[in-house]
């Protein structure tokens, strides 16, 4: 038995005390050490902490409680440990400090990771270029140029740096006139019935139209070209001439007229006022030249100018128009007892 010099404790012997854990310097198991060696800076019982190895757990903050005496495993490792490493000039052994373990510790917890190389960021890398996009664009602009050259081209063809056009003749006669008719066979035809004056068998009087204008029905209605306008006579029309006179000699091809009176309005009534329908309509005509030759025309039952060619071109200065059939009046409001002609065309050439 021996007794623990710090407190006072007995044990069966052993280097510590099994109370306190202090060294033992005298009893059984006990080295005896020589005066220069002290427990305070011998490493015989623990070595230098290397930093290689195994940390240790860390010492306690506080002396320990005399009843309880250190674990086993503190007081006596299981298994030798490795040698320490030889001191550094001019320094001792040492006992192993709390920093010395956490720095370990913190060693082996945080491994280094070596750092990531450098990646340029993804809005500055270099944007890849499709092989085949430059020459697709050269290909379309090329198209483009190719279409625009073909359009110039025609436009200078047909364009007014080209060749006029030829094809059907174009009226040279007084404004308002009706054209060169396309059967007419000749580029230098015109309505000559525009310069020509016209004597009739009779005119009705004038009238006021549902507007309150006063209308007139004089027989140059029939060469102004604007089938609202109109001659008119009173009554039954048929078996009567009326005589057109040209400005000078003339080689006609063609003639024609409108049969009736082509305008419409609105009563204030609210009905609908059809003049073409409630008038007489020229049925049957004959036309006759200066030569003798006539030619008859049979009309329908249409607003439109209705026209004839001649068999033959006829040279003339006067065209007899000869009412051979006309129509009995209309029914409903438009109905009129009158018989009219809106417009005539005499197409030929002067001259």
């Amino acid at each position: 038995m021996t007794t623990c010099e710090r407190c006072g404790a007995e044990s069966t012997g052993g280097r510590f005390c099994t109370s306190c854990g202090h060294p033992q310097t005298t009893g059984p198991g006990v080295a005896e050490t020589s005066p220069a060696e002290d427990w305070r800076t011998s490493t015989a019982e623990r070595p230098a902490v290397a930093t290689d190895t195994q940390p240790v757990p860390p010492a306690p903050a506080t002396p320990p409680s005399p009843m309880a005496p250190p674990a086993a495993s503190a007081r006596r490792p299981s298994s030798p440990p490795p040698p320490a490493p030889p001191a550094a000039a001019g320094q001792g052994p040492r006992f192993p400090l709390f920093a010395d373990e956490a720095s370990a510790t913190a060693t082996r917890e945080v491994p280094t990771v070596a750092p990531a190389s450098p990646r340029p960021p993804s809005h500055l890398a270099p944007t890849p270029t499709e092989p085949g996009r430059s020459r697709r664009l050269l290909w379309g602009v090329a198209a483009v140029v190719v279409v625009l050259l073909a359009v110039f081209g025609y436009w200078l063809a047909t364009g007014p740096l080209g060749s006029a056009p030829t094809g059907g003749a174009t009226a040279t006669g007084a404004p308002g006139s009706a054209g060169a008719d396309p059967g007419a066979g000749s580029a230098d035809a015109t309505d000559v019935a525009r310069g020509a004056t016209v004597e009739v068998p009779a005119t009705a009087p004038p009238n006021q139209d549902t507007d309150g204008n006063m209308v007139r029905y004089e027989g140059r209605n029939m060469l102004d070209g604007v089938p609202t306008t109109c001659w008119r006579m009173a009554g039954d029309g048929t078996g009567r001439t009326i005589t057109f006179k040209l400005a000078q000699p003339t080689r006609l091809t063609s003639v024609g007229l409108i049969n009736g009176y082509a305008k419409s309005a609105t009563d204030g009534a609210g009905h609908e006022l059809d003049w073409y329908h409630g008038d007489r309509r020229v049925l049957s005509v004959e036309w006759s030249f200066d030569d003798g030759s006539k030619l008859t025309q049979d009309l329908g039952d249409t607003r439109d100018m209705q026209t004839v060619d001649l068999d033959h071109p006829v040279t003339t200065s006067t065209v007899q128009l000869h009412l051979v059939k006309v129509s009995a009046p209309g029914h409903g409001p438009a109905a009129r007892d009158y018989t009219p002609i809106s417009d005539v065309t005499l197409l030929g050439t002067p001259g």
